[in-house]
C-alpha cells in the first residue's frame, strides 16, 4: 500500500479567501472589453479568410495554368506523331 505525502492534497501557502460578486462597474469595463476584443478578433478572423481566398485564388489560376499547358503541349506532340506518319 501506498502512502500519500500529502492525503489531502499539498498544503495551501495561503488560506482561501472568499470572492466577493463583481460591482456593477468592474461589469461594464468588462463586457466594454470584450466587445473591443470581439470587433477585433472578427476583423482579424476576416482579414485571414481575405488572405484565405485570394491564396486560393491565386493558386487555383496557377494550377489552371500548368494543366492547359500540359494539354497544349500534349495535343502538339500528337499533332506533329500524325503529320509525322
Amino acid at each position: 500500500m501506498k502512502t500519500r505525502l500529502y492525503p489531502k492534497g499539498p498544503p495551501r501557502s495561503e488560506p482561501a479567501t472568499p470572492k466577493l460578486p463583481p460591482s456593477r462597474e468592474d461589469l461594464a469595463t468588462r463586457k466594454a472589453r470584450q466587445a473591443l476584443e470581439g470587433v477585433s478578433a472578427m476583423a482579424e478572423y476576416e482579414q485571414q479568410q481575405r488572405a484565405t481566398l485570394e491564396r486560393t485564388a491565386k493558386l487555383r489560376a496557377e494550377r489552371l495554368a500548368r494543366e492547359k499547358k500540359k494539354k497544349s503541349n500534349g495535343k502538339d506532340i500528337a499533332a506533329k506523331k500524325t503529320n509525322a506518319a
